[in-house]
């Protein structure tokens, strides 16, 4: 008897508590996460980061034009991390001593009509890699001012950085990325999309955008690449061209 008094409570209560949730779902602060068991399930809406935070600030570009999350990737992200913006090249401050070389080479540089090299002022460049490869996320990251930002934008800034760099912003030049566009890397970018959350909004923004614009791209730019019509083939060696011309 006992048992089942116990069972009946567990029931009242639950319908209590749906009933009273009910009642408060118009605040803009709770939502509904869907049904489990037959029992809607109510939490508290996660909030927008703040803009003066390091997540907002991310956010906010990465949501806006795209030279603007080109600009960031390249300037923010690699060049403040000590690399070029090209993703392939490291640099380093130079020092008081080599900048008075410097300033000599300079000096002999001019007075020589150009016989005597130029060194960089403020950077020196370390550590290339050869064509067609960029340094991994992982090794941007430590060296940036992003190493410790939440998880969700962390995975956001990792799926920029491979979209602008390793991706080319869904184009595939055969001398220059070719080794990314692979199944396996466009499996993980999507993977790494699916990680994201739903809300906030701002969040779920990009993860459209990644889901139903950019990833669909790069899929599509590997398909042209595997079976390439007369017209792509065309594109690319123009591309080629333009590239090869603006070095």
């Amino acid at each position: 008897m006992k048992q089942k008094i116990s069972i009946c409570m567990f029931f009242i209560n639950i319908i209590i508590f749906s009933q009273e949730n009910n009642n408060n779902t118009e605040d803009k602060n709770v939502y509904d996460y869907g049904m489990a068991y037959g029992i809607t399930i109510y939490g508290e809406k996660p909030e927008e980061y703040a803009r003066e935070t390091t997540e907002g600030y991310i956010i906010s570009q990465l949501n806006g034009f795209p030279s603007k999350r080109k600009e960031f990737i390249e300037t923010k992200f690699l060049e403040e991390a000590g690399f070029r913006r090209t993703g392939n090249v490291r640099y380093r401050k130079s020092t008081g001593s080599e900048k008075a070389l410097s300033v000599l080479h300079g000096i002999g540089h001019a007075f020589s009509l150009g016989i005597v090299p130029m060194i960089p002022f403020f950077e020196i460049d370390y550590a290339q890699l050869p064509n067609g490869e960029y340094y991994k996320f992982e090794q941007i990251l430590v060296t940036s001012n992003y190493r410790t930002i939440s998880p969700e934008v962390l995975i956001i800034l990792e799926l920029e950085y491979k979209l602008q760099i390793e991706f080319w912003d869904g184009i595939l030049i055969e001398s220059n990325n070719l080794k990314y566009y692979t199944e396996h890397n466009i499996h993980y970018f999507e993977e790494l999309i699916m990680k994201l959350p739903e809300l906030p909004e701002s969040i779920m923004e990009l993860k459209e955008r990644y889901l139903n614009i950019e990833l669909p791209k790069i899929k599509a730019a590997l398909e042209r690449y595997n079976n390439p019509t007369e017209d792509y083939l065309r594109a690319k060696e123009n591309l080629k061209e333009i590239y090869n011309w603006g070095k």
